[in-house]
C-alpha cells in the first residue's frame, strides 16, 4: 500500500473496500442500538420508577460491560486479531437480544443487567471492528476509519426518527415497536458478518493452500529473531522496541481516551434530557429534532474529516480540531453563564458540538497508530480508558441534570481541556522520540507474503 497514494490507495484493494463498506453499515446499526436509549431515557426511567440519576445507572453499567468486553478482547488478542468477523457476529447477536427485551423490563436491576451485556457487545464490536480496520489499512487507516465511524451518527439519526412517532406527552409512549425494529436490524447485520467470516476463512484457506510461501527466501537473521521474542503484552511492543516510550505513551493515551469519550458519550446520551430540563419549554418532539440535528452534524463532521485526511496529515487535522474544540467550549461557557441560552443558540451549539468533536475519536486512533505499534491489547486498553470515562461522566451527568442542569455543559468544558492537555503531552513526547529514533518500517516477510497471496486470490475472484 505504501507505493500508492490518494484514492487509488483504497480503490486498488476491492476486498478490503467491500469489508469497509459493510463496516459502515455495521456502525450505522451500532449507532441505532446504542443511541435509541437517548430519546427514550425518561420513558425507561418512568417504567422503572427512578429519576435521571437512577436511570443513568444503566449507562454506567453498560460502560462497565463495555470495559469488560474490551478487557476480555485484549487478553485474548490473538483471537481478536485472527477472527474479528466472528467476534462481530457474536456481538450483534447479543445486541439484538438485549434491544428486543429492553422495553419490556420494569425493574432497574434487571435493566442494568441486560445493559451490561449490551456494553459487552459494544466493546467487542469496537475492538473487532477497529482491529480489522487497522489490519486492513495500517498507516492509511485515517480516512476509512472516519468513514466507518460516521455511520454511527447516521444510525443515531435513524434511531431518533424511528422513535419520534411513538413519543407522547401524556405518558402513553409506546417504545416497543421501534426497539423491536432495531433488534431485527441487528440480527440481519449478524447474518452478514457470519457470511463474511465464513467467506474470509475459505479464501484464506484456499489461497494459502494453492500458493504456499517460499520459506527459503525468508530472512532468519538475528534481528528478525529478536523482534519475535518481544511479547505483545509488553510496552516495548507498543513502543517499537522502546519500553519507556511505549509505557508512557500508552498511559497518556489511555487518560486521553478517558476524557475524550467522557465528553462524547455523556453529551450524546444526555443532550435530550438536558433540552427537556432547560427552561425553554421544549416538547419531546422538538427535543428529538435537536437530537437529529446534533447527530447529522456528528456524521457530517466525520465525513468532512474522512475527505480532508486523504490530503492533510492526521496530526495537523487533529490539532486544528482541538483548537476549534477549545473555542467551542469557551462559547458554551459564555452562552450558558453570561448571555443565556435560547432555543436557537442551543440548537446551533449542539450542531457545532457534533460537527467538531465527532471526528476526534477515529482520528485519534489513526494518530496513535502512526506513533505507536498498535496491537489488540493496546486497542483494548484504550477502549477501556474510553469506557471508564463514559461511566464516570455519565454518572456525573445524571446527577448534574437532577440537581443543577446549567452545569451540564461544564462537563463538556472540563473534558475538552483535560483531553487537550493529554494530547499536547503525547504530541510533544512522540515528536521528540521520533527525532531521536526515526521509525523504520520492518515488516514480517512471511506475513506480508501471505497477505499478498490472499489479496491476489481475492482480486481474481471479484
Amino acid at each position: 500500500m505504501s507505493n500508492e497514494s490518494g484514492l487509488k490507495l483504497y480503490t486498488s484493494h476491492p476486498w478490503e473496500l467491500i469489508k469497509t463498506i459493510y463496516l459502515v453499515l455495521t456502525w450505522i446499526v451500532l449507532g441505532m442500538h446504542l443511541e435509541i436509549v437517548g430519546p427514550t431515557l425518561q420513558i425507561l426511567a418512568g417504567q422503572t420508577n427512578v429519576d435521571t440519576t437512577g436511570i443513568s445507572t444503566i449507562l454506567v453499567i453498560r460502560g462497565a460491560g463495555y470495559m469488560f468486553g474490551n478487557i476480555i478482547g485484549a487478553l485474548t488478542q490473538k483471537i481478536a486479531k485472527k477472527y474479528p468477523e466472528f467476534l462481530l457476529t457474536g456481538s450483534f447477536l447479543v445486541a439484538a437480544i438485549v434491544v428486543f427485551f429492553t422495553p419490556y423490563i420494569h425493574n432497574i436491576y434487571l435493566l442494568s443487567t441486560i445493559s451490561f451485556f449490551q456494553g459487552i457487545s459494544q466493546g467487542i464490536t469496537d475492538l473487532g471492528g477497529t482491529s480489522l480496520m487497522l489490519t486492513m489499512w495500517a498507516d492509511n487507516v485515517a480516512a476509512p476509519l472516519n468513514v466507518v465511524h460516521l455511520g454511527y451518527g447516521f444510525g443515531a439519526v435513524f434511531a431518533n426518527l424511528l422513535v419520534r412517532p411513538f413519543l407522547s406527552e401524556n405518558g402513553q409512549s409506546n417504545i416497543r415497536i421501534p426497539y423491536s425494529i432495531v433488534a431485527i436490524i441487528c440480527f440481519l447485520i449478524t447474518i452478514g458478518h457470519l457470511v463474511f467470516a465464513i467467506r474470509e476463512h475459505q479464501i484464506k484457506k484456499k489461497a494459502l493452500k494453492d500458493r504456499p510461501v517460499e520459506y527459503s527466501s525468508v530472512s532468519t537473521t538475528k534481528e528478525t529473531i529478536v523482534e519475535k521474542e518481544i511479547s505483545s503484552y509488553s510496552p516495548r511492543s507498543c513502543g517499537n522496541g522502546y519500553f519507556g516510550y511505549g509505557l508512557s505513551m500508552s498511559i497518556i493515551w489511555i487518560f486521553y481516551m478517558f476524557f475524550l469519550s467522557g465528553n462524547d458519550q455523556t453529551f450524546g446520551k444526555f443532550f435530550f434530557a438536558y433540552i427537556q430540563k432547560s427552561k425553554l419549554s421544549t416538547s419531546s418532539g422538538d427535543a428529538v429534532i435537536f437530537m437529529i440535528v446534533y447527530w447529522l452534524s456528528y456524521s457530517v463532521g466525520r465525513l468532512i474529516c474522512a475527505i480532508i485526511v486523504v490530503f492533510v496529515p492526521v496530526h495537523i487535522s487533529l490539532c486544528v480540531l482541538w483548537i476549534f474544540g477549545f473555542l467551542l467550549a469557551i462559547t458554551w461557557f459564555i452562552f450558558v453563564w453570561l448571555i443565556g441560552l435560547t432555543s436557537t443558540n442551543l440548537l446551533i451549539l449542539g450542531a457545532f458540538t457534533g460537527l467538531v468533536f465527532s471526528p476526534t475519536f477515529p482520528l485519534s486512533f489513526a494518530f496513535i497508530n502512526q506513533r505507536l505499534n498498535v496491537n489488540p491489547l493496546l486497542v483494548g486498553l484504550l477502549l477501556c480508558g474510553a469506557s471508564s470515562g463514559a461511566m464516570v461522566f455519565q454518572k456525573i451527568g445524571g446527577y448534574v441534570l437532577d440537581e443543577q442542569p446549567n452545569h451540564f455543559p461544564t462537563i463538556l468544558i472540563t473534558c475538552v481541556i483535560l483531553a487537550i492537555i493529554c494530547f499536547i503531552m503525547a504530541l510533544i513526547i512522540s515528536s521528540i522520540h521520533q527525532r531521536k529514533h526515526p521509525i523504520k518500517q520492518k515488516d514480517n516477510p512471511i506475513r506480508n507474503e501471505q497477505n499478498k497471496q490472499i489479496e491476489s486470490y481475492v482480486d481474481q475472484q471479484l
